[in-house]
Parts: C-alpha cells; sequence; structure tokens
C-alpha cells in the first residue's frame, strides 16, 4: 500500500447540494403552514393595559360612554384604572384635545365630562 492510495481520487467538479435548499424551503413552507393556518396563536384574557395606545384610546372612550350613560363616576376610574396610566384624567384630557383637534367635539366633551367627573372625586 503506497501513500497514494489514502487520498481521493478527482471525479470531477462538485455538484451543488440541491437537497439542502429543497429541504429548506419545504421546512419553511410546512412552518409557515403549520404557524399561520393550523395553529396560530390566539391571545385571550388579556389585560387593558396590554393594548396599543389606539387600542386604549378607544377603550377610554367606551368608558366615557359608559359613563356619560349611567353617571357611575367611581366604576369608570376602576375601569381606567386597568388601563394602567399614571394619570386616568390627565390620558382624557389629552384624548379629548386629539379630538376636539380633529374636529370631533361629541367625542371630546364626552371625554372631557369623564375627566372633569374624576377629579372632582
Amino acid at each position: 500500500m503506497s501513500d497514494n492510495d489514502y487520498y481521493e481520487t478527482d471525479e470531477g467538479p462538485r455538484q451543488f447540494p440541491w437537497y439542502l435548499l429543497t429541504g429548506l424551503i419545504l421546512g419553511l413552507v410546512v412552518g409557515l403552514l403549520v404557524s399561520l393556518v393550523i395553529s396560530p396563536v390566539r391571545y385571550t384574557d388579556n389585560p387593558p393595559s396590554a393594548l396599543a395606545a389606539e387600542n386604549k384610546s378607544h377603550y377610554r372612550l367606551t368608558i366615557a360612554q359608559a359613563y356619560q350613560a349611567d353617571q357611575e363616576a367611581v366604576r369608570a376610574r376602576r375601569r381606567l384604572a386597568l388601563l394602567g396610566d399614571a394619570s386616568a384624567q390627565a390620558s382624557l384630557a389629552s384624548q379629548a384635545q386629539l379630538a376636539l383637534a380633529a374636529g370631533d367635539e361629541n367625542t371630546a366633551r364626552v371625554l372631557a365630562d369623564l375627566a372633569a367627573a374624576l377629579s372632582s372625586l
């Protein structure tokens, strides 16, 4: 046995391993199918403090409209506390100013009424 027996013989240029690319593409397709169609993530029972800023604004407006209907300021304060704002009155007043700047006077009035009611508690 000579030293040349241990060396590989040149069989020509190497081919690209297409099976790896095929496996990668199939893996991505199956992963997306499972995560988006078969078993997507569903968020349930999240606290209002986890909402996005725009959704918190809708939540505040809904609370203000509920206050306008039943005039229960303590209940509205408890609902607003779930948002985790530093100051519920300041958040309501700020949102009322934004609504007024947008030309929505009814929304601004409802929010401002609740902010005034909370400041008197």
